[in-house]
């Protein structure tokens, strides 16, 4: 790509009016392509935050709240969906197309209008376009690098700057700057009063999302300083004093609105709740036992999770982790049983389509290994560990081309793994790929020399190199 073609491309798409402020700014993202993004996340987000929490009843009730936020917003136009992500850590987020709130933010919820100002903040994040915001920072921040180097040559400039399956699609919903924050708050307050909810329970909101993070945390024995998601979640939102006060100048600033009923509708919204109240008190049983299995103390993890399941075996999730545990001690019959006995439960749900592929691989049964991952990728494409259980099956039925995407995939997620690079080099040394296997014989020797995967990427190098040169 050529250095005038770069000049003219940013004035060409860097101008939009923002939808929100009314105002010109920086832009690099139609909203077009906005969409395609939210289109292209909402999949692997579903499965980053739990997966979807199956209540149908309850999820529509809220979906009505949500769409009529979403309907006196100041884009309409765009398409959204609603979900309940299956998860205790409380969240809540929203990109185009999807929208969606924890189980363990939404357990805590008092009433229909805190439930309306935490959603009001999220689509207030869309509509005034801050994802896009961000991205096109980092696009100029990715165009930056490139006019010195050749690494978008051969490559339209959009699909290349656009390609954000590398980020992860939980970035997107990271580091919102103050600025951002604040104007996600106001926009918030404004959607819910224009519904008639009382807008004085946005205050209210952020008091539960705050004791929400602080219970959270204080289950697993964690402060917010140690768990770093929760500290990079919180890291731009203002201190909670300051924000309390700047929400109730936002109130005082509001147009006249009309408070319909209490404006709070606690009642139907307790009713509405009642069940997944009762379901998070298990899965704080449940996070222990995932903790326990994070921390490799498998059998106080199962101790755990039998508790778990003896008062609620409908949960898939319980299973799920079970079945890992058994993963873990090689006992894949009663392994493959727990993740047969999820899948009933929940026919779609990936990390037990993913646990019968580990299982099978685990078996030597390669053939019913790549069905299963092939499976669990449908359901989640950006799940590295699938990508890797894929790549690794390949290569040992030695389909070494076959095996090469999926292990570079994971490769660029985890790029210190101890052997990706040395099996990622076995299969570009087969297929003939002389050069890329070098630098990946050259990346294992860095980061794991004395593997039986590094001495041999070391005897590869000394065939290799003096060929090439």
């Amino acid at each position: 790509m050529k250095w005038y073609y770069l000049m003219i491309l940013i004035p060409l798409c860097s101008c939009a009016v923002n939808p929100v402020s009314g105002e010109r700014e920086f832009m690099l993202v139609s909203e077009e392509q906005e969409v395609s993004i939210g289109k292209e996340a909402a999949p692997s987000l579903k499965w980053e935050f739990g997966g979807p929490y199956e209540d149908r009843d309850l999820e529509a009730y809220l979906d009505s709240i949500v769409k009529d936020l979403w309907n006196n917003s100041e884009r309409p136009d765009l398409p959204v969906e609603f979900h309940i992500q299956n998860t205790s850590l409380p969240n809540a987020f929203a990109l185009p197309g999807y929208v969606a709130i924890t189980r363990g933010l939404l357990s805590d919820m008092e009433n229909e209008a805190q439930f309306a100002a935490v959603m009001g903040h999220e689509i207030g994040h869309v509509m005034a376009r801050h994802t896009a915001q961000r991205i096109s920072r980092m696009q100029m921040q990715q165009l930056g690098i490139a006019i010195g180097s050749a690494a978008l040559q051969g490559k339209k400039g959009s699909d290349a700057l656009l390609a954000i399956g590398a980020m992860g699609s939980s970035l997107l919903l990271l580091k919102y700057d103050r600025d951002q924050e604040i104007q996600a708050d106001r926009l918030g307050v404004k959607y819910m009063s224009a519904l008639g909810y009382e807008p004085h329970e946005a205050l209210s909101a952020h008091k539960v999302l705050e004791g929400s993070v602080d219970n959270y945390l204080k289950r697993l024995g964690k402060t917010r300083g140690e768990d770093s998601f929760i500290s990079n979640l919180l890291s731009t939102h203002p201190r909670a004093e300051v924000r309390l006060s700047e929400i109730q100048d936002m109130i005082d600033q509001l147009p006249p609105y009309s408070v319909k009923s209490d404006g709070r509708f606690a009642n139907k919204f307790q009713t509405e709740t009642r069940k997944i109240n009762e379901v998070n008190k298990f899965y704080h049983i449940y996070d222990k036992a995932e903790q326990d299995y994070r921390n490799k103390k498998y059998a106080e993890a199962e101790k755990g999770l039998q508790e778990a399941i003896k008062l609620n075996s409908s949960q898939a999730p319980f299973h799920n982790l079970y079945g890992f545990i058994k993963l873990q001690q090689k006992n894949y019959e009663e392994a493959d049983k727990a993740f047969s006995r999820a899948l009933e439960i929940n026919p779609g749900y990936q990390p037990s389509i993913y646990g019968k592929g580990l299982t099978y691989h685990y078996k030597g049964n390669y053939e019913k290994a790549v069905l299963e991952f092939k499976k669990s990728l449908a359901e989640f494409p950006g799940h590295a560990q699938t990508h890797y259980g894929l790549g690794k099956t390949y290569y040992l039925m030695n389909q070494y081309a076959d095996a090469i995407p999926y292990l570079a995939n994971f490769a660029q997620a985890a790029p210190q793994h101890p052997e990706i690079h040395g099996l990622l080099g076995i299969c570009l040394d087969k297929t003939n790929e002389s050069a890329s296997a070098v630098v990946e014989y050259k990346n294992q020797l860095q980061i794991a020399p004395d593997t039986e995967l590094g001495q041999h990427a070391k005897q590869r190098l000394a065939v290799l190199e003096p060929v090439q040169k």
